[in-house]
């Protein structure tokens, strides 16, 4: 969904390993960071800026993740978000630090509107337009990607995405193109259909109701009553103006570990927890991926009261199983590679 990022690095600690992450994903998009020195006033921050400790950090970790020339070329922004301010000048982000110079909080270059000019100068705009020939977004057939779907007690199915061409409004007939579908699938399928009965936006960490409910191309939104056999990477398009093929959308990284979950069978069964049955468990686990797109289920092969969870790896595993724990379900859980060893976890 994204045209840009900031890369925001402690200056004091440097890039930590989920910065790494982050930032090879960016990369790999083609995307040219800016970079965001925080903390800068911190007392080790502003040492390791002026003999280039920080800098030599910063080129490592591109040069590692295979950044090319263009992205090396990143800006650099000094700032202090405790503060209030964002510089890229060099010399007055010292004064700041230091304390030789007192942040008061008047004109443009001691507040963080130099951060947002960055993004403005150095972030393009988003593409909105999927046909050739049309110049206005908005003339174009509706069409948005689903990042993410979900399922809400009240409201229903729902998927977050941004729209790449077209407008939509609350109460339009959608149409859906599963990922994989072709040009010539898309003409020949009857495609699933649904009328939309809400629209959100993010404002902060609430989710908001769209006033007046409607939404054009570049928009990142929410939308709720889309069909029921939605998933991450497939197309949304108007049913009485559709377009005639998916949107290209990248896959979903594919799991990396797999574990058995089935009910307690043990003879302390029942003892912690009232859900103990297997068809109890088994519902539980299909409906974390109503939520949870990352996660999928598979029913085990050696036995059939057994489910098998394929996730992304020991943490996330961990995660649910508390959840379930605390929501009062028993249940075993067995990995594959300890199962030859008759280990089990309990």
């Amino acid at each position: 969904m994204i045209d840009g990022v900031c890369l925001i690095v402690d200056a004091a600690e440097g890039a930590m390993a989920q910065t790494k992450y982050v930032l090879s994903r960016a990369l790999k998009m083609g995307l040219k960071p800016i970079v965001v020195l925080n903390k800068c006033d911190k007392d080790d921050a502003w040492g390791r800026i002026e003999d280039g400790a920080v800098e030599l950090e910063l080129f490592e970790t591109f040069d590692s993740l295979g950044a090319n020339d263009e992205q090396m070329d990143y800006v650099t922004v000094y700032a202090s978000g405790k503060a209030g301010w964002a510089t890229t000048d060099i010399e007055l982000a010292r004064e700041f630090s230091t304390g030789a110079k007192e942040v008061n909080g008047n004109g443009k270059e001691i507040s963080m509107r130099v951060l947002l000019d960055s993004i403005l100068e150095n972030i393009p705009p988003p593409e909105v337009s999927v046909l050739k020939g049309i110049t206005i977004a908005e003339e174009e057939p509706f069409a948005m990607a689903a990042t993410s779907v979900g399922v809400d007690n009240f409201l229903g199915r729902l998927c977050t995405g941004r729209i790449y061409s077209g407008t939509i409004q609350k109460n339009d007939v959608v149409a859906l193109i599963k990922r994989e579908m072709s040009p010539e699938d898309v003409e020949k399928s009857t495609l699933s259909t649904s009328s939309i009965s809400g629209m959100f936006v993010n404002r902060g960490v609430l989710r908001t109701a769209l006033d007046p409910p409607f939404a054009k191309a570049g928009d990142i939104v929410t939308l709720a009553g889309v069909p029921e056999n939605i998933a991450v990477g497939d197309t949304l398009t108007l049913k009485s103006n559709p377009v005639n093929h998916a949107l290209n959308t990248p896959p979903i990284t594919p799991p990396t570990l797999s574990m058995e979950i089935g009910a307690n069978t043990s003879p302390l069964a029942g003892t912690e927890g009232t859900l103990v049955s297997s068809s109890r468990v088994r519902e539980r686990l299909y409906s974390e991926t109503d939520n949870n797109v990352t996660l999928s289920i598979t029913k085990s092969e050696t036995d059939g009261e057994r489910s098998v969870v394929h996730a992304r790896g020991e943490l996330q595993l961990g995660i649910l199983i508390e959840q379930m724990r605390r929501e009062g379900y028993e249940c075993k859980c067995c990995l594959p590679n300890y199962c030859r060893f008759k280990k089990s976890i309990l």
